[in-house]
């Protein structure tokens, strides 16, 4: 048993079961024995505690109460109430009290001394110690332990000592360059005791180690503000090294867990000689990091070399480094060996057993680093040898596999840090506080991607043009076509600098086929692609796309997110743009149209023929449900739709809305209620989602109407209806309907017609409006009873039945439920083979309504017998109903669509449910959802 005091009181059980007892004077009683565990309290003691100083005169014989209740509670041999004297006492280990485990954590880290292990990267021992007493707390102390007079006494000095424990811990981490671990907790504990100088220094000490120079200085002249005299000793000690440390700290923000990591990577280093490796695309800061870090851990010992990986001149030749190296080292020039070897045969003489960083920076590739790394010791010991820290665009997966490097990727600026690093370019009339400033703030962040280099530019534009605002320069990084040039900079002694000379860098880096396929990626407008997609815009195979993508993340102008997805960032992508926009006509009309063959492709089983009458959802097969790969690249989608059209691909344009519009109505079904309810009938589309389908369902009616197709007119005229539906705009929908049906009319096909009708009818269906679907659908039942369209008879017939059990007319549902059941079965109503319509053989029929070779009715039959459930189930004969709904799921598992099948056990599970056969209702739900699940392609 365990009691909590570091918070709201709370006593717990070995098995974690909460036992604390619900009487204020009982917890009073408790909580003032345990702050004084294993010591005796006086009764007297005791009772103006429970009674906040106003005890009566029946106080005595209530404590004795009390305390005979308390040990039939406290069921643990290791915690026991007793008597002692004229008190009582509460006698148990430490760690049975927060408080008192608390106070031990904090005398045992006090006995430990730094020392030099935590200077030279090995963990200080007292860290964990003073960390584990600091996370005991979970709040206000000793918060509703029913007396106030307990809590008047004791949280002074209880304070006191949380507040020495996180400044000794702020100084242990500062000493192992660890401070802006402690930041966050820092700063609340100075806010809420503003009168503690050394709390303030040390957060000022600790921001200042994070990079957050501008955070520091203002806390530290908010800290003075505060004074009536001048600043004690540690807070203007903070202050004199905040004023040697400005000009760096300006150049550098955030990266408190990268710079942990690096002090974590460095003591393995130093004991196993594996070299550490910082990866990370252009920009992100590798350079920044490792120089703030080396300057923090390394003051006098740090052999620095760019290695000019991505220098246009080609990068540097490993003997000329070596040369610098020994000349730093001590060696003459005249004494510095010829020959490459022999020069790296010195260099690692000289570094034996030395307590030196070797910086390589902006590395080319593995054989470069070679000479350069110094040797590995014999075996891994206390002896600390020197450590060599690579930087690199390359993932340098050579050095990975040969040398056993410590890998420490480095990915973009938090939001935090990297809208901390923009307000520094904002003047004091413009708080980045204020919410819309902040707002602004985080938008340019985001089209800054988070790269330190994009941000500090951005932050150069801010601070040389004052009357702009964040928001205004957003929008200027928004244009597709210039925003990368507000990202532009004044060059260098080494040339141009600026995110597109940056990429630029890095590009030229690149194998002749790399660069092709990455300058024709730039014709592809979403942000992540897969390597069928990527095959197809270069016409290559599949294999052979696939090596190039590799390497194009080896230097990280792509991230693979999955085996065969490719992410990339926003400025990578219009870099990438730029190029593509380059190429001749003739390579770029050739790539656009094996782009939009692709997805014409891909989306081949969602086009005009699939489906039933009633649309999407009707179809066997995996078009029935929307693809994994939909949501991921539905924004690209849209993107080559405005391209096809733009680029005078009308029939292309419109064939691809229609296929997406199909796509999102799938979306919208695959989260329907009705996989797993009896009505079936609910959606649950974003708005966004239906403004960028009622965007794309336009292009496609323009590209229709340019193409002066009307049976393409009559198609997206009826995807523009439905979402018409969605908004609830039935009167137009049925307006937008007439001129589908028109179109239909015209193009002479009346089967389209029966189709644009009946998507519009089951979309008025899922959006509640089933008296305006009834007619609709009554007429399709009319129209579908003639010969041409009598395939299309027991879709319509389902359909109606849906709708009429809702609208509270089941008898009429049950008999077009039941009509349906036996044309799709083919059989009467007795139960025998039923006679096969004039013109046609029994097994025509039984395709014709949904089903494959060899099994009449297929999924036809499982919706009509679905209909005939919920009817039975409305009519209230749910022994019936259930029946129904067994069959459905043996007909399910004939039909091979892991769907529809699915929908047969919801169905189930369902009517289970209602009967109160629990067990068997769960099964059919674990059945229903291990088929969702595995229907992923």
């Amino acid at each position: 048993m365990e009691i909590e005091l570091l918070g709201p009181m709370t006593v717990r059980r070995a098995d974690g079961t909460v036992v604390t007892p619900s009487a204020p004077k009982r917890r009073a009683l408790l909580a003032a024995l345990a702050v004084r565990l294993n010591q005796p309290v006086g009764a007297e003691d005791l009772i103006e505690l429970v009674w906040d100083g106003a005890a009566p005169p029946t106080a005595r014989a209530a404590l004795q109460g009390h305390v005979a209740a308390l040990r039939q509670q406290l069921d643990d041999p290791r915690l026991v109430l007793g008597t002692r004297g004229g008190g009582y006492v509460l006698e148990g280990d430490a760690d049975r009290v927060d408080l008192v485990r608390f106070g031990a954590l904090h005398d045992r880290s006090a006995v430990l001394l730094p020392g030099a292990a935590a200077r030279l990267g090995t963990d200080d021992p007292a860290v964990p110690l003073l960390r584990a007493a600091l996370d005991l707390w979970r709040g206000p102390a000793l918060a509703d332990c029913g007396s106030e007079l307990l809590r008047a006494r004791t949280l002074p000095d209880l304070t006191d000592q949380r507040l020495r424990v996180l400044d000794r811990l702020a100084q242990r981490l500062l000493l192992a360059g660890r401070g802006g671990e402690l930041v966050a907790e820092l700063g609340e504990a100075a806010d809420a005791h503003p009168g503690r100088q050394p709390l303030a220094a040390r957060l000022v000490q600790c921001l200042e180690q994070a990079g957050r120079g501008l955070e520091a200085r203002a806390r530290y002249d908010h800290a003075l503000a505060r004074l009536s005299g001048p600043p004690g000793p540690e807070l203007r000690l903070a202050g004199e090294q905040l004023a040697r440390h400005t000009s760096p700290e300006r150049r550098f923000v955030g990266r408190a867990a990268e710079l942990a990591g690096l002090h974590e990577a460095l003591a393995v280093a130093a004991r196993t000689g594996r070299p550490i490796l910082v990866t990370g695309p252009a920009g992100v800061g590798k350079s920044a990091l490792v120089q703030h870090w080396a300057a923090q851990r390394f003051p006098d010992g740090v052999l620095r070399a760019d290695l000019r990986g991505t220098d246009p001149d080609g990068p540097r030749e490993p003997a000329d480094v070596l040369a610098g190296f020994l000349t730093d080292l001590g060696v003459a020039p005249g004494d510095v060996p010829a020959e490459p070897e022999e020069r790296a045969a010195r260099y690692r003489e000289l570094l034996a057993d030395r307590r030196i960083l070797i910086l390589l920076d902006d590395a080319a590739s593995y054989p470069q680093l070679t000479p350069l790394l110094p040797g590995r010791p014999a075996s891994a010991g206390s002896v600390l040898g020197p450590v060599a820290v690579v930087t690199s665009r390359n993932r340098l997966r050579e050095l990975l596999l040969h040398e056993d490097s410590l890998a420490l990727p480095l990915g973009p600026l938090a939001a935090e840090d990297a809208r901390a690093l923009l307000a520094r370019a904002l003047g004091p009339d413009r708080p980045a506080t204020a919410p819309q400033t902040a707002a602004e703030l985080d938008e340019l962040a985001e089209r800054c991607d988070h790269l330190p280099l994009a941000l500090r530019l951005a932050a150069a534009r801010l601070a040389a043009r004052p009357d702009w605002s964040p928001g205004d320069l957003a929008a200027e990084l928004a244009d597709e076509q210039t925003g990368l040039t507000a990202l532009a900079a004044v060059g260098t002694a080494h040339g141009p600098s600026g995110i597109t000379a940056s990429l630029d860098r890095t590009y030229r880096t690149l194998p002749p086929a790399a660069a092709r396929l990455f300058t024709l990626l730039g014709l592809h407008p979403g942000a992540v692609i897969d390597t069928a997609t990527a095959a197809a815009l270069a016409d290559l195979r599949p294999a052979a796309a696939r090596t190039l993508l590799t390497a194009l993340d080896a230097v990280h102008l792509l991230a693979e997110r999955a085996p065969g997805r490719y992410a990339r960032r926003e400025l990578v992508r219009r870099y990438a743009a730029g190029q593509a926009a380059e190429l001749d006509c003739e390579e770029r009309f050739g790539a656009l149209d094996r782009l939009i063959a692709h997805y014409l492709e891909l989306t081949g089983p969602w086009g005009p023929d699939a489906g039933g009458p009633g649309g999407p959802g009707v179809g066997s097969g995996r078009a029935a449900r929307p693809p994994a790969w939909f949501r991921r690249e539905e924004s690209a989608l849209r993107a080559v739709v405005l391209r096809a059209e733009q680029y005078g691909r009308t029939d292309a344009a419109w064939q691809l809305a229609h296929r997406i519009g199909r796509l999102y109505e799938l979306s919208e079904l695959s989260e329907m209620s009705g996989l797993s309810g009896l009505s079936g009938l609910s959606t649950a589309a974003s708005g966004e989602d239906r403004a960028h389908r009622r965007a794309v369902a336009e292009i496609g009616l323009r590209a229709a109407q340019a193409a002066r197709d009307d049976a393409a007119l009559a198609r997206l005229g009826t995807d523009l209806a439905v979402l018409h539906v969605h908004r609830a705009a039935h009167r137009t929908a049925l307006e937008q309907l007439d001129a589908a049906v028109a179109a239909a009319d015209r193009s002479g096909d009346a089967l389209l017609r029966h189709h644009c009708r009946g998507r519009v009818a089951a979309a008025l269906v899922r959006a509640g409006q089933y008296h305006r679907a009834v007619p609709l659908l009554t007429e399709l039942v009319t129209a579908a009873r003639t010969p041409a369209a009598e395939h299309l008879l027991v879709g319509a017939l389902t359909e109606l039945a849906e709708a009429l059990v809702v609208v509270g007319a089941p008898e009429r549902a049950l008999a077009h439920a039941d009509e349906a059941v036996r044309i799709a079965t083919g059989r009467t109503a007795h139960g025998c083979p039923g006679p096969a319509r004039p013109g046609t053989d029994r097994g025509a029929a039984g395709r014709s309504h949904g089903g494959a070779a060899g099994r009449p009715g297929g999924v036809a039959a499982v919706l009509a017998t679905h209909g005939r459930a919920r009817a039975l189930h409305a009519l209230g004969r749910r022994d019936a109903a259930l029946s129904s709904a067994q069959l459905a799921v043996a007909l399910g598992r004939t039909v091979g669509d892991p769907a529809v099948e699915a929908r047969s056990h919801g169905l189930l599970a369902d009517l289970l449910f209602e009967l109160g056969r629990s067990v068997e209702g769960a099964e059919a739900r674990r059945q229903e959802q291990a088929l969702v699940a595995g229907d992923e392609p």
